[in-house]
């Protein structure tokens, strides 16, 4: 690079890309300025001042010169005389490497050697101690063995290795049957295995006999490395790892008994009678668990391995022989489905009673996934479906299906057979597939229930039409709608237990939704709710068509032309309303006998907000208001009375059309013109309707309503019909 280059370059490092920077070209001036003259200074032979800086500076170059060519020298010197040592070293180099490469095989060569007479040496001891029957030593000498194998098992010696595993192995499968017949013996000797838990009591020597071969057979372990992997003839045998060899061997003779008695042509092995097995299977763990927990159990944890439970090893090796028959049988059981129903049946059940009563945990293999197979899987929930399509057939044929369970004193929600039967349905399904391991599998089960409830509520709502043409008091109707209240309520529980809210969850990372938001089963829910208001509502305008019928000689009275109550000594009821308050209370009473607390409750404020809504087309003088108002207070409020405490809160429209018939002839004048004046454009300054109204106790009322009840007043309108919106 070229000094203009470089001076270029430079200039650009302090300016940069922004123009503004060209202000700094005084300062970098002024800054050169100085260095040139700095520079000048220092090169002026003729100051007096300061030393020559440049005079130093070449005769310091000209000393490290003279250096530099003398180390020059010496290098040339030294590297020359090292080359020579070296060629005449060659020859001792190259045998000083041939006599250490020499040494280093021989050492590996002995290593080798070592761990050869290693392993003969414990194999003589080992069959030393056979023929003096020393078993601790035996045992002893076969660990050093194991120990000596993990030491090598990542050598590259594979033949050492390979000597070493087949040596492992010899022995192993020389004392472990020489142990294992000693095992059996002892076995026969305390009579194993049981019947009925009940030990016969052996002597002492036979159990410490039992520990000490126990004891024994655990350490016979083969290492993990040499562990063969098991053959198995189905991919569910994979989930069972193996037993340790005491368990295994304590096994043996009941595997021999099931293999004899669930196998080929016995009496015993039949498709109909699963439960045989599982009963045989269950029987065995109810005759042994204490004796392997009592004196297996301790020989583990004496030995540190405490992991391992020896109950459950037990119980895992019972189990897989019932997983290797449902293996074997269920795929030809497809064809009948009774019995695959029924094996199916008795499957659930075993594993149900293996977990409820012996605590067998579900993080283990077990027989449910025998079922969840894909093709037996398939099989299963298309019975569940056909089995319970059935059932809601018979449940809903039943003649005493719409009875209700109990009295009505003692069962507020009027459950009928149906709808406990349905429910009961559902909840069987639940508990069947609830021990499913996977979420996956439980799903599909709980999109079965959703399509079951479907289909009932379809059910239903055909029923619904049937009874459409009849009288709806005396029809299939209240006890319909108690079911669907029923069923509505329990699934709203259900939803949060948490077997549901954990199915919502997998639903939910399912379909990639984020949060979880009411239930499971708010779909049905909305339209069984819908459902049971549509009819409810139904009901309610029948009963009304029945109350409105005797109503319509009372609403025809002149309550323009009334003597007024006050002339009576006692007040009396209209003699023509007393035949709409006969049916109403009449309605009442049924509808309370046929209808669940809920809906009773429903139905009867229906009828008050409908009544509320019937306005009299009529004109009132003093006599008329006066004895509406005791018609209403003292006579249909009461009615409504045994249900609330305060049945006048669900008649708002009459109670207060009532206080503003009633109210003093200057008073209901002067609210009307108030009221008048309200709405009026601008209204009145600091005069509020609302306030107005609330003082003579009016809250439901607007202003336009309560003008056109005061103008049904004769005494302020003379027959003046007018019919509030």
């Amino acid at each position: 690079m070229d000094l203009k280059q470089k001076v270029i370059q430079k200039l650009n490092l302090e300016f940069g890309n922004d123009v503004k920077n060209i202000g700094k070209s005084q300062e970098l001036y002024k800054k050169f300025q100085e260095e040139k003259n700095a520079i000048e200074k220092s090169l002026s032979l003729a100051s007096s001042e300061v030393p020559s800086k440049v005079s130093a500076a070449i005769k310091g170059v000209e000393d490290t010169g003279i250096e530099i060519n003398r180390l020059a020298k010496e290098f040339e010197s030294l590297s020359s005389a090292v080359n020579i040592q070296l060629k005449k070293a060659e020859g001792t180099v190259t045998k000083l490497q041939e006599h250490i490469e020499k040494i280093d095989n021989l050492e590996r060569t002995l290593a080798y050697l070592r761990c050869v007479i290693a392993i003969e040496e414990i194999s003589k001891g080992i069959e030393s101690s056979l023929s003096e029957k020393d078993d601790p030593k035996c045992i002893e000498l076969y660990v050093s063995l194991c120990n000596l194998n993990k030491q090598l098992q990542h050598s590259k010696c594979q033949h050492l290795v390979s000597f070493l595993s087949d040596t492992v192995h010899f022995w192993h499968n020389l004392l472990k049957q020489k142990f294992a017949k000693e095992f059996d013996d002892v076995l026969k000797a305390i009579k194993w295995p049981f019947v009925n838990n009940t030990l016969a009591t052996p002597l002492p020597d036979s159990l410490h006999r039992f520990q000490l071969l126990t004891e024994f057979l655990l350490q016979l372990q083969l290492p993990e490395d040499l562990i063969p992997q098991p053959v198995v003839t189905s991919t569910l045998l994979t989930d069972f790892p193996p037993l340790c060899l005491p368990i295994s061997l304590l096994i043996r003779p009941l595997r021999k008994r099931f293999l004899f008695h669930f196998y080929g042509a016995k009496q015993t092995n039949r498709a109909d009678k699963p439960e045989w097995f599982f009963t045989q299977i269950l029987t065995w763990i109810r005759d042994h668990e204490k004796f392997v927990s009592q004196w297996v159990q301790p020989v583990l944890n004496r030995m540190n391995m405490h992991p391992i439970s020896a109950k459950l090893e037990f119980m895992r090796g019972l189990v897989q022989l019932t997983v290797e028959k449902l293996h074997s049988e269920l795929p030809h059981l497809q064809f009948d489905d009774t019995l695959f129903s029924h094996t199916v049946d008795e499957t659930l059940g075993f594993d149900r009673e293996l977990r409820d009563s012996y605590g067998y945990p579900s993080s283990q293999p077990s027989v449910i996934g025998v079922l969840t197979q894909a093709q037996i899987f398939v099989k299963w929930i298309h019975m569940e479906k056909k089995y319970a399509s059935e059932k809601m057939d018979a449940m809903l044929s039943s003649e005493t299906a719409w009875l209700p369970l109990g009295t009505p004193e003692l069962d507020e929600l009027r459950v009928t057979e149906c709808g406990e039967s349905f429910l009961t349905l559902l909840l069987t399904i639940t508990e069947r597939y609830s021990s499913l391991p996977q979420p996956g599998h439980r799903l599909q089960f709980l999109e079965l229930q959703l399509e079951l409830l479907d289909d009932f509520r379809v059910r239903l709502l055909q029923l619904l039409k049937e009874e459409e043409s009849l009288e709806p008091l005396s029809s299939r109707l209240p006890p319909i709608l108690n079911t669907i209240s029923y069923i509505a309520s329990v699934l709203m529980e259900w939803g949060g237990l948490a077997h549901f809210l954990q199915l919502q969850y997998y639903k939910a990372q399912l379909n990639g939704i984020e949060g979880m938001d009411g239930t499971v089963f708010d779909d049905i829910l909305e339209l069984l709710i819908n459902m049971k208001d549509d009819r409810i509502n139904k009901l309610c305008e029948a009963v009304m068509l029945d109350i409105k019928a005797p109503s319509r000689e009372y609403r025809k009275d002149k309550w323009f032309a009334m003597p007024s109550p006050k002339e009576l000594v006692n007040p009396t009821v209209t003699p023509s309303v007393c035949f709409m308050f006969q049916v109403l209370a009449e309605r009442l009473h049924q509808l309370q006998e046929l209808l669940s607390v809920p809906l009773f409750t429903t139905a009867w404020q229906t009828l008050a907000q409908q009544l509320n809504q019937v306005i009299l087309q009529n004109n009132f003088n003093e006599g008329g208001a006066m004895q509406l108002q005791y018609d209403m207070l003292r006579n249909m409020f009461p009615l409504f009375g045994q249900f609330t405490r305060k049945p006048e809160v669900y008649f708002p429209q009459v109670k207060e059309s009532c206080i503003l018939l009633n109210l003093p002839k200057g008073s209901a004048l002067l609210l009307r013109d108030t009221l008048r004046s309200c709405l009026a454009d601008g209204g009145v300054e600091g005069v509020q309707e609302e306030d107005v109204l609330s003082e003579i106790g009016v809250h439901r009322l607007d202003a336009e309503k309560c003008i056109a009840v005061l103008n049904l007043r004769t005494d302020l309108t003379h027959l003046c019909k007018f019919s509030p919106k």
